[in-house]
């Protein structure tokens, strides 16, 4: 059977499957439980009853990530690269020095 498991303000914790028999056991304390399926990000619980977030709910319970400007995104190099990177700025050290 399909649960999903909520707190005192609506907000899904956590959905899944189980046996009948440990239905009522899904919820901790300070957390309720139904029968359904729901989608966390665009539903919350009222009532007992599965309802759709307002737009505004979705964004403030799920903000954006900040953009990240190009120059400061992590580059992922192998070990390779880096010591032909660190060869070339010896070499350039080298040079000046």
């Amino acid at each position: 059977m399909k649960f999903i498991v909520y707190n005192k303000v609506g907000k899904i914790t956590r959905a899944g499957h189980c046996q009948p028999s440990v239905f009522n056991k899904q919820a901790g304390p300070e957390e309720f439980v139904i029968e359904g399926q729901a989608n966390d990000v665009r539903q919350k619980i009222i009532d007992g009853k599965i309802v759709n977030k307002t737009p505004v709910e979705i964004q403030l319970d799920n903000p954006k990530s900040p953009k990240v400007p190009h120059e400061r995104k992590r580059a992922n190099i192998t070990n390779k690269q880096l010591n032909n990177i660190m060869d070339r700025l010896k070499r350039l050290e080298d040079k000046d020095g």
